[in-house]
């Protein structure tokens, strides 16, 4: 079973994305800061990534930058619903620049989440 870390400070969003993927057979933890998402992510029991772009002030692209960085990155998908100072558009292109398996645009389907997570494992 992959271990699958969500990264997103709206508890609402988190838990829903949590469920269809425990539904899906993945084990799910969740990161509401980035600061509790690097502390789990240095376990390297984390399979895969999925990531808001906006985390409370904060950007998940900085987070992507580093799991980008390291020797063996981790797979991540980037979602957004928008947020300041950044466009859809710039988040997208920074996204994939850094290698997302996919980008998905809230409000999303369950089923566009388990194929990004499943393009991200390499399934």
């Amino acid at each position: 079973m992959a271990t699958i870390l969500v990264v997103d400070d709206e508890q609402d969003v988190a838990d829903a994305v949590k469920l269809v993927l425990q539904n899906d057979g993945y084990f799910v933890l969740v990161a509401k800061d980035m600061a509790s998402a690097r502390d789990i992510l240095s376990t390297g029991e984390v399979d895969a990534c999925v990531l808001d772009v906006w985390i409370d002030g904060d950007t998940g692209l900085d987070l992507a930058t580093e799991i980008s960085r390291d020797a063996e990155p981790v797979p991540f998908v980037m979602m957004s619903g928008g947020g300041p100072g950044r466009s859809l558009e710039s988040a997208t292109a920074k996204a994939d620049a850094l290698g997302a398996a996919e980008v998905l645009f809230k409000p999303f389907d369950d089923d566009e989440l388990l194929a990004a997570v499943k393009k991200a494992l390499g399934k």
